[in-house]
Order: C-alpha cells, then sequence, then structure tokens
C-alpha cells in the first residue's frame, strides 16, 4: 500500500483534509499526517477526532519577513529529521500552501502536489518546487501566468475548495439558542454577528484591516440587540481584543471572545452575517447562504473578485462602507446541500497522484 504525508500548518486547512484523511485511510492508504502548533489548527485535529494520528512539529516563529524565513527553515530542516525517522517510503507530499513540506520534500525527493486559492501569497516556492498545483478554475490563467505557474504543474479543479467539505454540512437547529445559552445570553432574538479578524502573522496581511476592525467594534457595540461573537484567530490576538473591550463599559454584553475552539461551520449557520477578513471563512458562509462583509485589504484575489462581482461577499474598504452592512436577521429556511463535485475531484487527483 502506498504511503502519503500531509502537513497541515493553518487552521483553514484542517477541515479540507479531514475528509480527505479518512477517504484515503478507509481505502488502505498509510498517511502521515504532521501539523504546526499554531492558531487552532491542534484543537480543530482533535474537536473532528484526530486527536493521537498526527505528529507535532514546529510552531509559529513571528511575523516579519526574518522570523518567517528563519522558521520555514527550522521547520522545514524538522520535517526532514522526521520523515527520515519513518521506515518507509513515502509515495507523495500534499498539503495546501505548507512551504515548509514543500521544501522538506524536495530535500527527499519525495513528489509533491500542492493547493492554493490565492495567488498574491508568496507563491514561488509552491510554483517552482511541486510536481503538481490545484487551483480552482475561478483563477484564470492569465494570473496564474503572471505569477509564473508552468502550464503542465496546472490541474485546476471546479468550483471553490470549501466545498470539498461544506458538502457534508448538516445544520444543528440547536446549536444558536446552545451557544448563546453557554456563554450567558438568553435573548434568542438578538442579531448574531461572527466576526473574524484580520490574519495579522500572515505574508498578505494589511494594518489597514486593523483600523477597519476597530472602527467595527465600535460600530457592533452601539448597535441595538447585536451579539458579537469575535473569533480570534490565535491567544494572543484573543487577548489583544480582550483589552480593547475592558475600556468600553458593558461591551461584556454586546460582545463575546471565544477562547475555545467551536464548529466553525455550525457557528456561521447559526449566524445572521459574518464579518470576516481572511477568505476561508467568508466562502464557507458564502456557500451556507450567509451574508458575509469582508474586512480583507490586501491585494484582492480572482475568488474575491468574483463573488464580490456575484454579490456573495460584500467589501468593507473604509469606514464609510460600515453603513452598507445590514444588522438584521436572515431566512434559514432556503439552505441547499451543495454536492460532492470538488470532493470527488481532488481526491481523483490525490489517488491519480499516488
Amino acid at each position: 500500500m502506498p504511503t502519503i504525508w500531509i502537513d497541515l500548518d493553518n487552521s483553514p486547512h484542517v477541515p479540507l483534509f479531514v475528509p480527505i484523511v479518512r477517504h484515503l485511510r478507509d481505502a488502505g492508504v498509510r498517511v502521515i499526517l504532521t501539523a504546526r502548533d499554531h492558531s487552532q489548527t491542534l484543537e480543530l485535529l482533535d474537536l473532528a477526532g484526530f486527536a493521537g494520528t498526527y505528529t507535532v512539529i514546529g510552531r509559529h516563529y513571528g511575523k516579519s519577513r526574518v522570523d518567517k524565513l528563519r522558521g520555514l527553515l527550522v521547520r522545514s530542516r524538522q520535517l526532514i529529521n522526521f520523515i527520515k525517522r519513518q521506515d518507509e517510503t513515502i509515495s507523495a507530499a500534499v498539503s495546501h500552501g505548507s512551504r515548509a513540506l514543500v521544501m522538506a520534500a524536495r530535500w527527499l525527493k519525495i513528489p509533491v502536489l500542492t493547493m492554493y486559492d490565492y495567488e498574491f501569497t508568496e507563491t514561488r516556492i509552491f510554483n517552482r518546487f511541486s510536481d503538481k498545483v490545484l487551483i480552482p478554475d475561478g483563477i484564470p490563467d492569465s494570473v496564474l501566468d503572471e505569477i509564473s505557474l508552468a502550464v503542465e504543474k496546472r490541474v485546476k479543479y471546479p468550483g471553490l475548495k470549501e466545498e470539498l467539505y461544506v458538502n457534508s454540512f448538516c445544520p444543528d437547529d440547536g446549536f444558536r439558542e446552545q451557544f448563546l445559552t453557554d456563554h450567558g445570553h438568553s435573548d434568542t432574538k438578538k442579531i448574531l454577528v461572527a466576526l473574524r479578524p484580520p490574519a495579522t502573522t500572515a505574508n498578505y496581511h494589511s494594518d489597514k484591516s486593523e483600523v477597519l476592525l476597530d472602527d467595527l467594534l465600535h460600530f457592533l457595540l452601539n448597535a441595538e440587540r447585536v451579539l458579537t461573537v469575535v473569533v480570534p484567530r490565535t491567544r494572543e490576538q484573543a487577548e489583544q481584543i480582550n483589552r480593547r473591550l475592558a475600556q468600553i463599559p458593558d461591551a461584556g454584553q454586546k460582545c463575546v471572545v471565544l477562547n475555545t475552539v467551536v464548529d466553525g461551520l455550525q457557528l456561521a449557520y447559526a449566524s445572521d452575517l459574518l464579518i470576516s477578513g481572511g477568505g476561508t471563512m467568508n466562502r464557507e458562509a458564502a456557500l451556507l447562504g450567509v451574508p458575509v462583509y469582508s474586512i480583507f485589504a490586501g491585494r484582492q484575489g480572482a475568488l474575491d473578485r468574483r463573488m464580490e462581482m456575484e454579490g456573495g461577499i460584500t467589501f468593507i474598504r473604509d469606514a464609510r462602507d460600515i453603513s452598507r452592512i445590514r444588522l438584521e436577521h436572515r431566512d434559514r429556511t432556503s439552505f441547499e446541500p451543495l454536492t460532492d463535485r470538488v470532493e470527488k475531484f481532488v481526491i481523483a487527483e490525490i489517488e491519480r497522484f499516488l
């Protein structure tokens, strides 16, 4: 039986690879799973039932370019040493944008399949050292030419990567009420806003998003009958937001900052709207029929541009745009499950690569 190595270096990679890993293991493929201790990656793996089936390697080393480069080299070496200790040949290495995996696998002469869906992060490592790159068909070839992804390496899948796991989502009708009760809020008629702050440690982060976040918190905390649920990316980010809220009277009655992981899809579906500084949670919510507002201030990718044109996402680019946010209850009766087209396509490509 073949052996595949999958590396998860950020929390959005967990829901993406959970169905893939389960499928491969059910098919008899040995999966070596490594994960970086960053954001909620480890907690989400445990929540998905993967506790004890993965190896923690590396952590986040800082957000400056020097720290990121040092972290990349350190974690690549750690991964190389770990894989060398395995008593079997690795048939392929797969990730969604793990630079350390690509570097380590290249050194070890393991074939690499990479996925990514944002073309303006630092893609040179992926494009140069991956044998195949899976990207959504919403990114035009002209853009892929611009970032120097060789034509022979491109494999395009239909739709969005989030469809791969959102397609199996089943709404929990009791989640919203139980969530509110668990966090000390008995008024189930409040407008529930899920707020995901910007990814301050990402390569593509813009300080402009931080300014917008402050403006948004002021807007939401002064709105009537609104409960804001902040879903921080890191413990440090949660502490920073809590310090801001501590200076605002009665903020605890209008805002909850999560300190444990929750089922992100259930929370998004239970919300009346979602505001996020990233991409994955925005697309998840849009697929679930939730009104989505983005405060992402980096260079707009092809997927976001198309979703904005189609009305799936409303961009908040400065404080003046905050007035576009509609604070109202949404209709939850129109949810329609997705197809499994992306799941089948991606799994078939991985199996073909093996």
